[in-house]
């Protein structure tokens, strides 16, 4: 009984010291990290297993948001005397700093945001401040795009967007899938048209352009799915239907594709589909 009081004296001891604090934190980080990638590993068993996917990515983020949180106040205990101490004296320099470079502080607290969720990387399509581009560099305070149209053409033009967007507007990944996207391209018709004629020539060209990637891209897409515990679509071509208004309807082709060639796929398509589609002669409009 007596070497166990001992020992836990000694413990003690050492968890009071510099090294014995660095110790227990490295020890709590490892563990945190352990338990990610079980919780990760179980979800991923479920969804392979058919199970109700939306219910496991509910269970998932929950219990990782709370592994998270155990593993912050833990380590905050152990430093606690030290962030105390700490705290006074930084107070009135952090005021200072907080007046004196907001924006700077801003972009740097965006930039760790992006380091730690990872909404988008190098390579990726994206928008953000109703700017569209791919990202070419990103450091702490700015993220710099190549600016493209809505059919991802280059512009030849860069942009330079501040992190402190990050904080305060939404950003969306057009390519958040990896190596095959889903793109929409819509295409009106007149309601006098044969609608079920063009929708099935408008399908059978995206079926012949994207044939030689669509199982690859399946699998991927499945791949994606299960591992972001995400629903995703089949990769195969789908057409959607829209009634906009009397005077026009609209066929939405859904397809899939490699981020970087989206524009020469719906170039194609569409080349195909002129040539193959139900000839029309448009009804006269008076102004």
């Amino acid at each position: 009984m007596d070497q166990w009081t001992e020992l836990y004296k000694e413990v003690s001891l050492i968890a009071k010291t510099e090294l014995g604090r660095i110790a227990a934190t490295a020890f709590i980080t490892a563990v945190t990290m352990l338990g990610m990638k079980l919780l990760q590993k179980r979800a991923r068993l479920a969804s392979i297993a058919n199970l109700d996917m939306a219910r496991h990515r509910r269970n998932f983020v929950l219990a990782k948001n709370l592994v998270l949180i155990t593993a912050v106040v833990i380590v905050g205990t152990i430093w606690a005397s030290k962030i105390a101490g700490a705290a006074l004296s930084l107070a009135a320099v952090a005021g200072a700093v907080l007046i004196v470079s907001k924006e700077f502080l801003a972009n740097l607290l965006g930039g760790i945001m992006l380091a730690i969720s990872k909404p988008y990387g190098i390579g990726d399509f994206i928008q953000l401040e109703g700017i569209s581009g791919r990202v070419v560099d990103s450091d702490m305070l700015v993220t710099t795009l190549a600016e493209t149209l809505e059919s991802h053409q280059m512009t030849g033009r860069s942009v330079s967007l501040p992190h402190s967007l990050l904080l305060v507007r939404p950003v969306r990944n057009l390519t958040a899938t990896g190596n095959f996207m889903i793109n929409i391209m819509t295409i009106a018709v007149y309601p006098s048209e044969d609608l079920l004629a063009q929708e099935a020539a408008l399908l059978k060209a995206a079926e012949t352009v994207c044939a030689p990637w669509l199982a690859e891209a399946d699998r991927h897409l499945r791949r994606v799915s299960s591992h972001e515990l995400v629903d995703l679509p089949s990769a195969q071509p789908e057409i959607l239907i829209q009634l906009n208004s009397a005077l026009e309807y609209t066929m939405a082709l859904r397809y899939c594709c490699r981020p970087n060639d989206r524009v020469q796929v719906e170039q194609s398509v569409l080349r195909i589909y002129l040539r193959t589609r139900t000839p029309f002669n448009a009804p006269m409009i008076a102004l």
